[in-house]
């Protein structure tokens, strides 16, 4: 399914034409007299925004589609608007890998920002073939640690992961886990070796791995051999909405781990049907719930353009991940100096100019380096206990390899 939000008056010029004529990517030329009148910018977002893993990415275009409302509302990027066209994939890797084709081909937008997508791997190839860059999104995906077009927006999970072992070894005193992880999407089993690689090198033991399925009665069998193996957390990875069941089934059975989440996303909605578990999230960019200092704007746009996301049961990390997305190009496309004629070159080198860029203290530090995968180190801190959200550290990222 393909949304395209963004009003662009006095479109002339279809995009073929537009790159006959020598326009640079990703860009509708707009009719002018006189002066040459600014031409609106074209970014791609792709993601798992229905299906039955849809939990964990759902949201992300509508936040994304807020940030280029907003931005365009104060007056654009360089002066120039910014159109998105989001498709969802509907967690099938076919349709996945078809909507990124048409959105390079047929669309030729300059970036996919906000790679929101459990099927990555069926396209993550065919865009490091062609150069595209890829501009935050879902960055537990393993592409945004190992391909060198990925730019992640916080934490990769390469870093996030030893990150959230630590802080459960140094503030919680729990070195030993599970790791439940979903058969649903290839990314679950993906992170299975950075968890067990983040275990030893904290010197801690990944006791036991199990999968599971949204087609499983209970959990119990999970939770036996997570107990037997005396894990004292439990890392989940899969569809959000698995999680409480395996919170309560676990509990049933008198086993109490500690849940420890990279890659699970938190709602509010999820928060209260944990009960009395105790949870530790890691948000690889600024906490959703976060309302003061440089989240401020985002619930501003959030409140005017998409307020459906702020009281949806499904508002989730990924909406505060994708507007830090679109913040990320903007920084980029500032750098790089786009403007009428812009180029993916273009806005790949301005990526690279970006030395230790906090986006205003939405992300840990960014810095890129030149055809080399990209690895973000530092997650933000949100801790659940008896159904409520809160944020230990604010806004200031837990860094402990620093």
């Amino acid at each position: 399914m393909r949304r395209s939000k963004g009003k662009l008056a006095k479109i002339v010029v279809a995009f073929t034409a537009v790159v006959a004529s020598g326009v640079g990517v990703g860009v509708v030329a707009a009719q002018s007299s006189g002066a040459a009148t600014p031409s609106t910018w074209v970014i791609g977002n792709i993601g798992t925004y229905s299906g039955s893993n849809a939990s964990n990415f759902i949201g992300g275009n509508l936040s994304l589609e807020a940030w280029a409302d907003y931005t365009n509302a104060h007056g654009g990027i360089n002066g120039h608007k910014v159109k998105v066209i989001s498709d969802d994939d509907g967690g099938s890797p076919s349709t996945a890998l078809n909507d990124v084709k048409q959105l390079v081909n047929n669309d030729h937008v300059l970036a996919i920002v906000g790679d929101n997508s459990g099927e990555d791997a069926s396209f993550q190839s065919f865009l490091t073939a062609n150069d595209i860059p890829v501009i935050g999104g879902s960055t537990p995906l393993t592409s945004f640690f190992t391909e060198k077009n990925y730019f992640p927006v916080g934490a990769t999970s390469n870093e996030s992961v030893p990150d959230l072992l630590l802080y459960a070894k140094n503030v919680l005193h729990q070195t030993t886990g599970a790791y439940l992880y979903c058969t649903e999407a290839p990314v679950c089993a993906q992170l299975l070796p950075v968890y067990q690689a983040a275990y030893n090198a904290i010197g801690g033991t990944l006791a036991v791995s199990e999968t599971t399925s949204v087609g499983d009665a209970n959990f119990d069998s999970q939770c036996l051999g997570a107990q037997s193996a005396k894990a004292q957390d439990l890392e989940f990875v899969g569809p959000s909405f698995e999680l409480p069941g395996i919170a309560s089934d676990c509990a049933t059975l008198g086993y109490n781990p500690t849940l420890l989440n990279e890659d699970v996303v938190l709602t509010p909605d999820l928060a209260t049907q944990l009960g009395s578990a105790s949870a530790v999230f890691a948000a690889d960019a600024f906490p959703f719930t976060a309302t003061t200092g440089p989240a401020a704007i985002y619930r501003e746009a959030l409140n005017k353009y998409e307020p459906s996301v702020l009281s949806s049961k499904t508002f989730t990390q990924n909406d505060a991940d994708s507007w830090a997305s679109g913040e990320l190009f903007e920084a980029a496309a500032k750098a790089g100096k786009l403007g009428n004629n812009p180029t993916r070159a273009q806005l790949i080198a301005g990526l690279y100019k970006l030395k230790g860029v906090t986006l205003g203290g939405l992300t840990p530090p960014l810095t890129f380096n030149k055809n080399k995968p990209n690895s973000v180190s530092c997650i933000f801190i949100v801790d659940v206990d008896s159904g409520k959200i809160t944020l230990p550290q604010g806004l200031t990222p837990y860094c402990p390899g620093s």
